[in-house]
Order: structure tokens, then C-alpha cells, then sequence
């Protein structure tokens, strides 16, 4: 160690490396004072477009061209805002050197090393120069950063250092980045791309390497630079939410990084369309090109490739950012080069091994042919100048040709077919630059022998939230593809298979029926459409919907377009969630949603999941056969769930609901009354004069369609735009989904809004409205409907979209700002009035909307809001009720606006039901689904049935249809056989309900079942399958279920009438019966005081009237056991005059006694009378306080205690009349009543 001494001369040293320092220092100073002197301020700068420049022959590296600048007032703001939160400085007030930023450009001259950040004038200065980094260039550009800075303004700071700052890929500036990344000027860059081209600039060190950074960093720094634009104000937190990271162009043209760490370069390049097309190389690529070619090959192999022309043009014409619209400006590709024929030629035939692919990704392709030589044209579906396609490149097989495939493996006890066996044929690696879109890989043999096909698939974009998504029907397609022989619909086990796999060509469009079920029937016309106006358009498959629910949420709307049948549980799940969460959902669509589907994997050895769609059809089956507990028959189908997970309708989430098979193609009528909806503004139907029906495109009705039932599951508050009713011998759906016959149904289109925040839903309820907006598609079709065209706009505009480049023909519609509901009152029946089960009453109202929209609908609760119908009319309107159950209930009415407002604050009226009879089980104005069943055997059909109460059945009713014909016998059986009464009908009407009287009322037990039964000679019996899956019940009759009753209805066919004791699919073929109830309490009630205390000889009675005529034939009163001695029962009127009088006998010890009267005493309805009987001891039953309020067992009223007083009593001996009451007291007096 030194010692002390040691250390003292060494601070007596002379400071040499003080002195170097100053030294330096003086020599820099002078250096810069000379540079200051010297160097001239930079006038222009001249930044590198890569792409204006042509490839140095061997080199990896671009021939520059200084071209092009941009003036400060060319850049958009919130790209300068982009460039200043990436520097995360601005160049006022102090642009230039600060005392730090001197100090680290005095090391960084001395040393050649940075260190920290710079100066913005300093990165300025350096850009200019940007190869030379020697000592006197560094000097020179510290001079000028200094000298810019103390003597420029800030303005002209930032103009040259946007001209000169670095973005990597050899791009220097902003106009050569916007050129470089995104093909477009840099006053055309949207927020994301500034954000881009911001995260790009070398900041650390200005003679930064520019090599390609790695994706992931550029994918972290555009998110860190926007989130500084929003910290600093320029955008809000939903605009920086909304923001997705930009696709670039510089994979699509080929950029490479050679080995070695040399700069990217651009392989192949003429211009923006060039590079939007041209493809990466692949090893398959490779390995094919390796392979000898042939003369064709080489022909065309040796072809140059001409840049695309129309690039140019697009950025003329479409506004800046609108994807659409500048892939549509490109030129398209004629039919004759992208179609085929049917499913095309059965020896090339291929599919993707995913339905979908995010651009960036790679799509495999499985091909099997025995051709020679054949390629892949992939095209792009659009508008394209009406020629409906792009071919975006040229693929080549990747393996040896020809390729033998193996079989497909199959499984007979489900008739799945997979061919995921198959090889993989040719691949294509997509371009991250890829427009999203439904995409053709279209086959094409060149071995010399004819022959081409298509693979479709989609192309996605994952990291951008399109304003509208649209979902491919897939599953449809794949649902009717019988390549392999078996499809949903044909082939075995079942003359259809149970499963099908997505690892087929798919041959649809080839078979017959197959088109309408196909891409090219109404999704193709939309797509068409929807690109031709340039739409915000993104697209996923239903697949998609179900493994990818994230892709869902974040659009204003989601479509559902054509023939969509086919929907598992997830994508309903899905879907519900994303209009749950705000997305606005259109279904242009019918039979949508309607067979409910599961997923498995593959059986090719690879179990790729969510490759095969399993669906039983169990409807059909009318049995739980799929060994999954999960449902796969139709969504509506209740019959098996619980314990599966059936029984949901679709209209619950569509609005609409599958009414009509296909194939029709009617059209679509909006009667004058709509004229006023939203939707048709901007169009002549808003003009049409009362009475008045527009009629839209032959076939936009059809070729399937929907209705839209008031069903317990209906969508609250659902607006209708139009009402087209149609009458069809064959295409009526009558059950769950298995039967179609003859009947009559309605449509209409219709919106709704889902609650607290979801979004609307549109439901067009037909497959072909599409056909109203483009003519080109399968099958033929009437021309365009410019109403279809622009009530679509109109929507879409309710639904926050707006084109790009509206057709010149159409008007631009904006979107509503209504947001207050209508409202809606009732006028009738008045409050707290009293209607009667089985009568028709009419409720009434009135309804207005003074938000800035009209009323669209109007819906009446009439059971305290449990379930609610649509009423008929906007203004006035009224609904018609047969109230079924007795009891107090309030009505309710409320109305929806044509933007889905729907009124909360209800007006609201109490009402008091009471039962009527005679009564059955069906009102008369019920309607059979199946008015004429076309059976014309003879055939005796019936329905079991039970009594609440005591009564008796006056005669048979039933429900007769066309070709129900000849001589009618209506039975009444014991549930054994036993055959009680037997009457013909007579005098019956053509059609509806017929009714026959037996000779005498038959009295029947309650609780008891019986069978009401018909003769009909010439079948034609009316019918609704699977009706007695739940009970009917109506005041006092019930007819069980199916399940209850050991079967219900039941038929017999023969050539005579004759007990039925066949069933078949809880059928009701619509027989019914006319009970009466014959007293006025139930034999089963029994008095709150039995034996009362006061022996005191007594006649006790009650004051009753009937609703309808009828006999009494006798008085009943209820016995207790000290109530000994002769009892006498009288009749009288209300004034004390009598009408009938007997003695009891045969009486038991106590409960109900009955006599009848030698003759029956026929009353008049709505008159009162008084029963009566006589005791000499007293000791009779009561209940205080009973008539308080009207007792009624209809057509029996047992009247309220009020001015004449209800029970009634008089002490005598002598049966008088009695007018005494005392506390409303109920005596249990009652009558033996006959209805007539």
C-alpha cells in the first residue's frame, strides 16, 4: 500500500487531464464557432422513398431517390401529435441544445457514442447526413442543431425533422414511411398509421441502425405512443380503446431480411398494387419450384408481372382509411374467370383445413385429382366494378404431382364423412395486407384435361374492429354438402347422417335444392352490395362465432345473412352477448337459428377440434337419440328438456320465428300504415296514400320464411314494418319441425331493442332480401329494388354505419337521435269492469310518439304482465281477448317507437274475469294449424278429458276443415269404453266449429275422465301434433297431457264410429265438448261452521243469478249432523213469489242433500231468484262474511251482500219466503241448474 507521503505528491501533480480536457474543449469550441461560421442552415430536405426506387441489381440494398418532401401543413395533425407523444417532447420553447442535450452532443461528437436522448433540432441536423458519422460531420450537425435551434422557429424544426427522421426499412420521412408502410400519402394516414410510423423513429441515437424492428416491439410502441396521445389530450379513452394496430404493406411486397442483419429489401415491387399482391415465399413454394417444370409452367413462369393499374384512382376516389373502398377500386375479374359450374368438376375438388384465417397467417389446402399439373387462383368476393371478384395471386401445388389421396375415413353409425386423411396439397401464406373477405381458391387442371372447381374460405382481420361483421353461413353449406355421400338431409343411417365434417369439398351448389342453401344464393348479393357502397365491412365464419367470441364485440353491427339454419349453443350464447353488450345485430335471414347443433372433433387420427357439426334432428326422431345430454333437434322444441337443453324458440334472440318451407319466392307487402316507419324514409313507400300496398321484388319473400308469434319468449317491445299474409297448401310449418301441410301465415319485418344498453336487432325474416339489393346471384330473380337499397341504408345508418361511397341513385340517411319512448293509454273496457271466459272483449286505446319518431307497435298484457300480444293499429288501436281463466287480473298496454323505444311507464286497468258456461276447452274463435289434415280415410277421433266440478256435458263439439265431409256422429265415452251419450250432427257450415246437443244433458263426476269423440267419414280431420305435450285447461275442464293421460288425442280408423284408443304424437285433432256446471258450489266444499248452535226452526236461502238460460231441477243445501227432521227445498223469485217446492228424502247423516222437483223451473239469465230450504231444528251450516263479495261459479253468481242482502234467513216454521240477512252470511243453499 503507498504510504502518505506517496499520496501528497500526487496532488501536487500537475492536472494534465484538466488540461487535456480544457484543451479539447477550447479546440471544440473554436471548431463549433468555425461550423457556426460555416455551416449553412438546411434549406430543403429531401427524404427516401424505397418504393419510388429500383433494386440495386445484386446488393440488398435500394437505389435511393431523394424525391419528394412534405410541408408542415401537408401533415395531418394528429399525425405530428402521433410523432410529438412518441418523442415525448415538443420543439417549443426550446427546440434546440439545452445545457443537457450540449453536453450529450459534445460526448457524442468527442466519443462517436450516445448517450440519453437529443434534441429534436439535434436528430434534424443528423438526418441530413445520415451515412456520415465522422468527427467533423458530428461536429458540424451539433453547430447546426445549435444554430437552428437559437435562430429558427420551432414550426421549422419540427417541418425538416419529419422530413428526415428515420422509420426503419431504409424509409427516411414521413411522406417515403407513409409510402413504405401503407402505400398512401402521408395526408391520408388515419391515427392508427401515424401512431404507427411514430413508433417506428430511432429516438436513442441519431445515427441509429434502421434495421426492421422486431413486431413485437413495433406492436408495444404503437400502443405506448397512443396511449401518450390520449394522456396528453389528443385522444379521448374510447378513440384510444377503438384504436387497432394498422396492417402494413411491406410483407406483401416481399420485404426480406437477409442474412447477416443487412437491411430489408424489396424483393419485387413496381408500385402499391404490385406489392399488395405479390406473395412471400414458402418451402412448399420452393420444393415446387425446385420440381421440373412444364412447358406451361415455364411459360408462364417467364411472364413479368405488370403492376396492377387503379391504385392511382383508388386514392383519388375513396376517402382516406376506407379499406373497402380502395380494394374496390381495384380492378376486378369477369365471372367467366372466377365461377364454375354447379360444384364444378368432380375430379379436382379440394377444401381448407380451417374455414377462416387471419391475414398474416397461413391457409393449408387439401386437393384430391389425378391431375398432372394444376394451379390456385385465389380471388377475393366484392363489388369490384360490378364484375364480383379480384384474383389477388397464383398459387402452385406444393407437393409431386399427381397426388394420391387416401379414402376418407367414415363412420356408418352416424354417417360422418371426414377427409382430414387427405394430405395437404398447396398452401398459401396470406398477406398481412390482406383485405378481410370471403376468398376463392378456385382449382384449375392444366394437365390437358378440363376441369376446375372452388374453395371458399375467409380471410380475417383480427386486429381491427370493423364497423359491420359479417358471419358466413358455413354450417348451412356444410349441412346440405353431400360430398361422400351423406349429408344433414340425405344418405344414412337415417336417410340422413347425424354428423358431417367440415374436412370435405364442399358440392352444394351442385345438387339439386342445393344453391338456395349456398354462399352464391344470398350471401354472395349482399357481400356484393355491402363492398359496392363501401361499408366498414370485416367477416368471420360461424365457426368463428363460437371458438372466437372476442371477435364479436367491438362493431356497431353483426350480420347474419341467407340461409343460417344451423347454430350451436355457443354461437347463440355468443351472439346474445355481443347484442347484450351493444352490437346491433341484423339478420337477414330466415330459418335461422333453427336446428340446434354440437361440435366434436375430427376422426382423422388428428381430432382437430370444432371440425365436426353433430345434429340428430331429434324433432324428427321425436325421441332423445343423440348419446349427448345436449339437445340436438330444433331450438323450439320443448318436448325432452329438461333434462336437455331444448325448448328455447329462436325468436326469443331473432324477433322472427321459421313459419314457411321453402322453395317460394313471393314477395314482401308494406300496407299503407307503415308508410311512416323509418326504414322506408327516403323511399315512395313513405308516400303511399291510406289504403295503399306496396309490393317489393318478386322472391325477396322466400325462398324460406319467417312469422313472428306473441309467444312467451317474444322479444319486449317488437316494431313491425311491414304485413304480408299468404295462404299454402304444403309448406306450413304445423309442429316442432317435422310436419309442413296447408295454412296460413304472416310476415313481417321487424326490430327490437335488447334492454339496459344491448343493441338493436333486425330481423328480415327471408333468406332473399339480398335479392333486393344486387340482381347477380344464383337462381333467377326480379331486378333490383332501390327501396330495398335504401331502407337498408336507413337502417344501417340506426345502426351507426355509414358508406364510404353511397350509389349516386341512393339518399345518405343519418342515424336517429330519438331516444324517448311513445305512449300509449287504454279506453276500454272501463276499470274494474267484469267480462265473462269465452266472450270476446275488445281492448282499446289510443298511442302516440312525440320523440321525432312514430309508434311501429302496440302490446296488450291481459294477465298482469306476465305475457304480452301485439294489438292491431299505431294510433287507435284495439286487441281482441277471450279471457280463458276466472279471477281479478289488471290489462296493460304499451308502445314501442320505430327505433325500438319501448314505454316503461304503463297505463294500466283491473278487471274481474268471470267464468262462463256452457264452456269448453277451445273457444270458437281458436283456429287448428292443420284445418284439413290430407288422411281420407274414415276415422272416429277424440280427446280425454276431465270436470273440475259437477256438471254435465250438453253435446260434442269439433273442428271441421275442407274435405271433411258426409255424416258426423259425435260420442261421449267412460274412459273404458262405455258409450254415454250419441247424437248426428245437423245444419253444419262448410268449415270452423260444429256443434251437436245429445237428447239429455249427461251428468259427469269431477275428476273423472271421459272421451269426446267424433265420426268423420271422409277424414280430412283438422290437426296440431304435439299439442298434449302440455295441458289445456279452461274453467273447469282440462284435457291432460299425453304423458297423463296415457295418450292423448286418440283416433280408430274404420268404416264406422267406434271407441279410439290409438295415439300418435300427442296429437289434438280438435274435439270438444259443451259442459255446464249444475250447482252453484262444488260438492267438495264444505262450511267453515258445520253444526250451528241456534235449534230454532228456520228457512235459510241464497240469492243467485244465471248468465244464460237453462231449467233448475232442484235445490241442494249442505247437511251437519244435528240438522235432524223433514227439510223442504223451494225456488222463488226475488220478490217472494213461488216457483217449485219438494221434499227431501233419502238424506244422508250429514254433507250435500239434494231433491229434485217434479217439474224443472226454467229461469231467466241475469234475473235473480232465491233458493231456499226449510229446518224445524236449526243447528244449520254458515260462513259470516261470505258475500261480501260476488261469489261465482259461471254460469251460477251467488250475488254480493248490498241493498237487499245476501244470505237471506227467516225464522219460521211455515217454509216462508226469507228476506232477513245478517253479516253477508253464506247458508250453503244451492240449486241443481240445467244449461240449455
Amino acid at each position: 500500500m503507498p504510504d502518505g507521503k506517496e499520496k501528497i505528491d500526487r496532488r501536487r501533480r500537475p492536472p494534465r487531464v484538466a488540461l487535456i480536457v480544457l484543451g479539447g474543449v477550447a479546440v471544440l469550441a473554436a471548431l463549433l464557432w468555425a461550423a457556426w461560421a460555416l455551416t449553412p442552415l438546411p434549406g430543403d430536405t429531401r427524404p427516401v422513398d424505397p418504393l419510388a426506387a429500383p433494386v440495386s441489381g445484386e446488393s440488398n440494398t435500394t437505389a435511393r431517390d431523394h424525391g419528394s418532401s412534405v410541408q408542415l401543413n401537408q401533415v395531418p395533425d394528429h399525425v405530428v401529435r402521433a410523432v410529438l407523444a412518441a418523442e415525448a417532447a415538443a420543439p417549443a420553447p426550446e427546440p434546440g441544445v439545452t445545457m443537457e442535450g450540449l453536453a450529450r452532443g459534445v460526448w457524442f461528437a468527442l466519443t462517436g457514442r450516445s448517450t440519453g436522448d437529443f434534441a429534436m433540432s439535434q436528430r434534424m441536423a443528423a438526418g441530413q447526413h445520415p451515412e456520415d458519422r465522422s468527427f467533423p460531420r458530428r461536429v458540424a450537425d451539433l453547430a447546426v442543431a445549435a444554430k437552428a435551434g437559437l435562430s429558427r422557429s420551432p414550426e421549422w424544426v419540427l417541418e425538416r425533422y419529419l422530413n428526415v427522421l428515420d422509420l426503419g426499412g431504409g424509409s427516411r420521412g414521413l411522406q417515403a414511411g407513409a409510402r413504405a408502410f401503407f402505400g398512401k400519402d402521408v395526408q391520408d394516414l388515419s391515427v392508427a398509421e401515424g401512431a404507427y410510423l411514430a413508433a417506428a423513429i430511432r429516438r436513442t441515437d441519431p445515427a441509429g441502425d434502421a434495421a426492421a424492428e422486431p413486431a413485437a416491439n413495433l406492436r408495444a410502441g404503437w400502443r405506448a405512443v397512443i396511449d401518450s396521445m390520449h394522456r396528453q389530450g389528443t385522444l379521448t379513452a374510447p378513440q384510444a380503446a377503438a384504436q387497432r394496430f394498422p396492417a402494413t404493406r411491406l410483407a406483401a411486397a416481399g420485404v426480406s431480411v437477409p442474412s447477416g442483419g443487412a437491411r430489408p429489401r424489396i424483393v419485387a415491387a413496381t408500385g402499391p398494387a404490385a406489392a399488395r399482391t405479390a406473395v412471400t415465399s414458402t418451402p412448399e413454394k420452393a420444393a415446387k419450384a425446385a420440381k421440373p417444370a412444364s412447358a406451361t409452367n415455364a411459360a408462364k413462369a417467364a411472364k413479368p408481372v405488370a403492376p396492377r393499374k387503379g391504385a392511382r384512382r383508388a386514392r383519388q376516389n375513396c376517402p382516406p382509411g376506407s379499406i373497402i373502398c380502395l380494394e374496390n377500386e381495384l380492378p376486378g375479374n369477369p365471372p367467366s374467370e372466377w365461377d364454375v359450374i354447379g360444384a364444378g368438376s368432380p375430379d379436382i375438388q379440394g377444401y381448407p383445413t380451417q374455414i377462416s384465417v387471419n391475414h398474416g397467417d397461413t391457409i393449408n389446402f387439401k386437393i384430391n385429382t389425378p391431375a398432372t399439373d394444376y394451379r390456385l387462383d385465389i380471388y377475393r368476393f366484392g363489388w369490384y366494378g360490378g364484375l364480383g371478384a379480384r384474383l389477388i395471386t397464383t398459387l402452385q401445388p406444393s407437393v409431386p404431382l399427381p397426388q394420391t389421396q387416401p379414402d376418407c375415413a367414415s363412420d356408418p353409425a352416424t354417417g360422418l364423412v371426414d377427409c382430414g386423411t387427405w394430405a395437404v396439397s398447396a398452401s398459401w401464406a396470406v398477406p398481412a395486407t390482406a383485405v378481410t373477405g370471403v376468398y376463392e381458391a378456385k382449382l384449375v387442371r392444366e394437365d390437358g384435361t378440363p376441369g376446375d372447381s372452388q374453395i371458399l374460405f375467409v380471410v380475417r382481420d383480427d386486429q381491427r374492429s370493423s364497423e359491420v361483421l359479417f358471419k358466413t353461413s358455413d354450417t348451412t353449406w356444410q349441412a346440405y354438402n353431400r360430398y361422400g355421400g351423406n349429408s344433414l338431409y340425405f344418405g344414412q343411417p337415417a336417410n340422413r347422417a347425424y354428423k358431417v365434417s367440415y374436412n370435405r369439398p364442399i358440392t352444394t351448389r351442385g345438387v339439386s335444392n342445393g344453391p338456395p342453401n349456398y354462399f352464391f344464393n344470398s350471401e354472395y348479393p349482399m357481400l356484393r352490395w355491402i363492398e359496392r357502397n363501401a361499408f366498414d365491412v370485416g367477416y368471420i365464419s360461424s365457426i368463428d362465432a363460437v371458438v372466437r367470441p372476442g371477435l364479436l364485440l367491438g362493431h356497431d353491427a353483426l350480420l347474419s345473412v341467407g340461409h343460417d339454419e344451423y347454430w350451436s349453443e355457443e354461437m347463440r350464447d355468443n351472439v346474445a352477448a355481443a347484442r347484450d353488450d351493444g352490437v346491433n345485430v341484423a339478420f337477414f335471414s330466415a330459418n335461422e337459428v333453427f336446428w340446434k347443433t354440437r361440435w366434436e372433433p375430427s376422426i382423422d387420427g388428428a381430432d382437430t377440434p370444432f371440425r365436426t357439426m353433430t345434429c340428430y334432428k331429434e324433432t324428427l326422431a321425436n325421441a332423445k337419440i343423440d348419446p349427448s345430454p345436449q339437445w340436438t333437434g330444433t331450438w323450439r322444441d320443448p318436448r325432452f328438456s329438461p333434462p336437455s337443453n331444448g325448448g328455447r324458440p329462436e325468436n326469443q334472440l331473432t324477433g322472427t320465428l321459421f313459419i314457411i318451407n321453402g322453395v317460394v319466392n313471393d314477395a314482401i307487402q308494406v300496407p299503407s300504415q307503415y308508410a311512416a316507419m323509418r326504414l322506408w324514409r327516403n323511399t315512395s313507400i313513405a308516400n303511399l296514400q291510406p289504403g295503399q300496398v306496396a309490393t317489393l321484388s318478386s322472391g325477396t319473400l322466400g325462398f324460406e320464411w319467417d312469422n313472428q308469434p306473441d309467444n312467451s319468449v317474444a322479444p319486449p317491445g317488437l316494431a313491425r314494418y311491414s304485413s304480408t299474409t299468404l295462404s299454402y297448401t304444403n309448406k306450413v310449418l304445423l309442429d316442432f319441425g317435422s310436419t309442413y301441410g296447408a295454412g296460413t301465415a304472416t310476415h313481417h319485418l321487424t326490430l327490437y331493442r335488447q334492454p339496459s344498453g344491448g343493441g338493436l336487432v333486425f330481423g328480415a325474416g327471408t333468406i332473399q332480401w339480398p335479392w333486393g339489393l344486387d340482381a347477380v346471384h344464383d337462381r333467377d330473380g326480379a331486378p333490383i329494388d332501390i327501396r330495398i337499397q335504401q331502407a337498408t341504408v336507413n337502417l344501417f345508418a340506426d345502426f351507426g354505419l355509414q358508406p364510404a361511397t353511397l350509389q349516386t341513385d341512393l339518399v345518405p340517411a343519418t342515424q336517429s337521435t330519438d331516444t324517448a319512448p311513445p305512449t300509449s293509454a287504454l279506453t276500454a273496457p272501463l276499470s274494474g269492469a267484469t267480462v265473462v271466459t269465452g266472450k270476446t272483449v275488445t281492448i282499446s286505446g289510443t298511442a302516440a310518439d312525440t320523440g321525432g319518431g312514430v309508434v311501429a307497435g302496440v302490446e296488450v298484457s291481459t294477465d298482469n304482465g306476465t305475457s304480452w300480444q301485439a294489438a292491431t293499429g299505431f294510433g287507435p288501436w284495439q286487441f281482441t281477448w277471450v279471457p280463458q281463466t276466472a279471477g281479478n287480473t289488471t290489462l296493460l298496454v304499451r308502445a314501442v317507437d320505430d327505433i325500438g323505444n319501448l314505454q316503461t311507464t304503463l297505463d294500466s286497468r283491473p278487471v274481474t274475469v268471470v267464468g262462463s258456461c256452457p264452456c269448453s276447452l277451445w273457444p270458437s274463435t281458436t283456429v287448428p294449424a292443420v284445418l284439413a289434415q290430407p288422411d281420407s280415410r274414415s276415422v272416429e277421433v277424440g280427446v280425454k278429458f276431465q270436470a273440475s266440478q259437477e256438471g254435465a256435458i250438453l253435446g260434442i263439439r269439433f273442428y271441421k276443415g275442407a274435405g271433411n265431409t258426409g255424416t258426423h256422429i259425435g260420442n261421449l265415452w267412460t274412459s273404458t269404453g262405455q258409450l254415454l251419450a250419441r247424437a248426428t250432427f245437423t245444419n253444419e257450415t262448410d268449415t270452423g266449429w260444429q256443434q251437436v246437443d245429445f237428447p239429455a244433458p249427461i251428468q259427469v263426476t269431477p275428476g273423472t275422465t271421459y272421451v269426446a269423440s267424433y265420426f268423420a267419414p271422409a277424414g280430412h280431420y283438422a290437426l296440431n301434433q304435439d299439442y298434449f305435450t302440455t295441458a289445456r285447461v279452461n274453467g273447469p275442464l282440462t284435457a291432460p297431457t299425453s304423458t297423463a293421460a296415457g295418450g292423448n288425442g286418440v283416433y280408430r280408423y274404420g268404416s264406422g264410429t267406434a271407441f279410439p284408443t290409438s295415439t300418435f304424437r300427442s296429437s289434438n285433432y280438435w274435439v270438444d265438448v259443451s259442459f255446464s256446471p249444475t250447482n252453484l258450489f262444488p260438492s267438495t266444499s264444505v262450511p267453515a261452521v258445520v253444526n250451528g248452535t241456534d235449534a230454532n226452526a228456520v228457512t235459510l236461502g241464497v240469492r243467485f243469478q244465471s248468465l244464460v238460460p237453462g231449467t233448475i231441477r232442484g235445490i241442494r243445501f249442505y247437511k251437519g249432523a244435528q240438522n235432524t227432521g223433514t227439510h223442504i227445498g223451494t225456488l222463488w223469485t226475488n220478490a217472494g213469489a213461488k216457483l217449485a217446492s219438494a221434499t227431501f228424502t233419502n238424506e244422508t247423516a250429514s254433507g250435500w242433500q239434494e231433491v229434485i222437483f217434479s217439474t224443472p223451473v226454467r229461469i231467466t239469465p241475469n234475473t235473480t231468484y232465491v233458493a231456499s230450504y226449510n229446518t224445524l231444528v236449526g243447528h244449520f251450516s254458515y260462513n259470516q262474511n261470505f258475500f261480501t263479495t260476488q261469489y261465482n261459479n259461471p254460469p251460477l253468481i251467488g250475488l254480493a251482500s248490498g241493498v237487499q242482502g245476501n244470505g237471506v234467513y227467516r225464522y219460521t216454521s211455515q217454509n216462508l219466503f226469507p228476506t232477513a240477512t245478517f253479516k253477508a252470511s253464506n247458508y250453503w243453499v244451492d240449486v241443481v241448474f240445467d244449461a240449455d
